[in-house]
């Protein structure tokens, strides 16, 4: 098993730097992708891993700190170190998961840039727009204010309370310091708008503030005693559409004070049908001793190979498992081969864990990838079910990593770079995080079986299927039987078919039945064989007219 060259064992131990002079930044450029060296200004907080808007030539870009500096490059001069303009997102990579990224740059010799282009949600790092939005709320009388701010308010109201900082700066030259004026005082908030990229998703929401009744027509009671309902707010299409009031009798209320509009973020994940909620079934004693085992070494790098014949209940295991890790705070990551077999799973998932579920795969969206990254950045526990590029899921307390199918190709990124083996990242994912990785299959892979046999990994069997319902029987093996064609030569039959299988299609289609018959390669064959002699002549290219 690979061994970490770093791992942050005791971050208490970890040197307390001065405040950092400089940063590293990368910046995904068209034809100018690199790290530059920005200043960092008074008055801003900036950590590795959060995302900056930063000059580049006559352009403002987003790019993602990579390293701190305590003094800046001797082969720089000052004058030429431009300063970081503003801190677009904090904390976009967790402290712990450069230690990862830095192993599969190494290992798989693949640039650290190119290894963060691969991994983050795609325009995470395009170009921005620095706007300002009036709040409408609480507006300042104008003579607290400077001329200057009260000319930008000015503007803002006769453009709609939304503009472009380039916009303002055109038409109001010296408005810098408004601007800071007016946001010192929570009037206007700055933002960025990414330019075809994911942007955070608005919507405007209702907030009860007077729930008094006297002097209102029945429509605007009818709007307070359904937001009370609600327990105080509610989305302003879903008030409309249950009150089956107008905009303005809820406007009308907002005049009065008795509520407040405001818009609020909403999070883009992947929606799927309500699931019944289901309760955690009895174990079997395989089962049982599986979860005992795994969840003993919670906390622990400790590799799992969850040995289990289709149909065994290797589901169960995870979700009972996962239930544990979620109760200590933790989070959990399944992995699945393909984006097809999601669904299938989620279904069991959420119907266990509710809400908690969230997926992540290249199907998404660009925006459901954007929120879906940042809701796995938050604290709580959760589990995160996706494909080969959620092993790289930001998840800060991760607490089990579990890949399904452990042994089939798809885990195998081939193309673009970097081309990594999502199996061998969950490995070091495991010792980073200090927690275990469960590998589950009927027929795991030839070095997976390796390690269980040099006693590498702990080797978990399911030998027995179980029953879906507690009333019905569990389902037994199919019958297979092995042929020995080097028999069927000697009975006479040169068929490519031996005699059993042509008696099983012939009862097959006397009942009108169906069959289906499997081939290992299309096309061709990739030998030639002589029977009488059993001499093999192996055909290496085959050349098409």
């Amino acid at each position: 098993m690979e061994q970490l060259p770093l791992e942050l064992e005791n971050l208490e131990d970890l040197e307390i730097l001065p405040p950092p002079e400089c940063l590293e930044v990368w910046v995904d450029a068209p034809r100018s992708s690199g790290c530059y060296t920005y200043r960092v200004p008074a008055g801003i907080q900036v950590q590795a891993g959060d995302i900056v808007a930063v000059p580049f030539g006559s352009q403002l870009l987003n790019g993602l700190v990579l390293k701190m500096q305590t003094a800046s490059p001797e082969s720089l001069e000052q004058a030429r170190i431009r300063p970081v303009a503003e801190v677009v997102a904090q904390g976009i990579l967790p402290p712990q998961f450069w230690p990862l990224l830095q192993q599969v740059s190494a290992y798989y010799l693949t640039p650290l840039t190119q290894v963060l282009r691969g991994i983050l949600p795609p325009g995470l790092l395009s170009r921005r727009q620095r706007r300002f939005h009036l709040i409408a709320s609480g507006l300042p009388q104008a003579s607290t204010l400077s001329t200057s701010a009260q000319e930008i308010v000015q503007l803002l109201q006769s453009r709609g309370g939304d503009l472009a900082w380039l916009f303002i700066k055109r038409q109001l030259p010296q408005a810098e310091q408004g601007l800071k004026e007016l946001q010192q005082q929570g009037y206007i908030k700055s933002y960025w708008r990414e330019q075809a990229s994911p942007q955070p998703k608005r919507q405007q929401v209702v907030i009860l503030r007077d729930p008094s009744l006297e002097g209102l027509s029945p429509h605007q009671r009818d709007v307070l005693l359904q937001l009370q309902r609600q327990g105080g707010g509610q989305r302003f299409t879903d008030l409309l559409h249950q009150t089956g009031c107008s905009r303005s009798v809820i406007q009308a209320l907002a005049r009065k004070g008795h509520v407040l509009i405001q818009e609020q973020e909403q999070m883009r994940t992947l929606s799927s049908p309500d699931v019944a909620r289901d309760q955690a079934r009895v174990l079997t004693p395989e089962q049982q001793e599986a979860v005992e085992q795994i969840s003993a070494c919670l906390g622990q790098r400790q590799t799992f190979l969850l040995f289990g014949v289709t149909g065994s209940g290797k589901t169960e295991v995870y979700l009972q498992t996962i239930a544990l890790v979620l109760e200590k705070g933790q989070s959990a990551l399944v992995l699945v081969p393909e984006i097809g077999l999601t669904p299938m799973l989620t279904d069991r998932f959420r119907a266990r864990f509710g809400n908690k579920v969230l997926i992540y795969h290249s199907g998404l969206s660009v925006g459901e990838r954007y929120d879906t990254w940042r809701l796995m950045l938050q604290s709580g526990p959760q589990v995160v079910v996706g494909t080969r590029s959620a092993i790289f899921a930001p998840l800060p307390h991760l607490g089990l990593i579990v890949l399904d199918e452990e042994h089939d190709d798809s885990y195998k990124q081939d193309q673009p770079q970097p081309c990594y083996h999502a199996r061998t990242v969950a490995r070091w994912r495991s010792q980073i995080h200090a927690c275990p990785l469960v590998l589950g299959s009927a027929t795991p892979a030839v070095e997976t079986y390796a390690m269980g046999q040099h006693q590498e990994l702990t080797t978990l069997r399911l030998a027995e299927r179980i029953a879906m319902e507690p009333q019905q029987l569990a389902p037994s093996m199919p019958p297979v039987t092995l042929v020995d064609l080097r028999l069927e030569l000697e009975k006479g039959n040169y068929s490519i078919f031996s005699q059993a299988l042509q008696e099983a299609l012939d009862q097959v289609l006397q009942q009108e039945q169906q069959a289906i018959l499997f081939v290992p390669r299309r096309d061709i064959a990739p030998l030639f064989s002589v029977a009488v002699v059993a001499w093999l002549l192996a055909v290496e290219t085959v050349m098409f007219p």
